[in-house]
């Protein structure tokens, strides 16, 4: 992933929190009205790059073993 998206992602998360991702979805939204579909795409991205900071992580559950 982008790195620039991913602390963008985080920056979204850390001001938004819950509603980080409908935060940019909303932007890419608005900017597919104006015709941008440029920005709209980064906005897709980022939404996606916030979605991924959501899901659980792949490290091992040590109180499990």
């Amino acid at each position: 992933m982008n790195n620039g998206l991913n602390l963008f992602a985080e920056a979204l998360v850390f001001v938004h929190g819950k509603g980080a991702e409908s935060e940019a979805a909303k932007h890419a939204q608005i900017c597919e009205r104006l015709g941008d579909m440029e920005t709209a795409e980064t906005w897709r991205q980022l939404q996606g790059a916030v979605r991924s900071l959501k899901r659980p992580s792949d490290c091992v559950n040590l109180r499990a073993a």
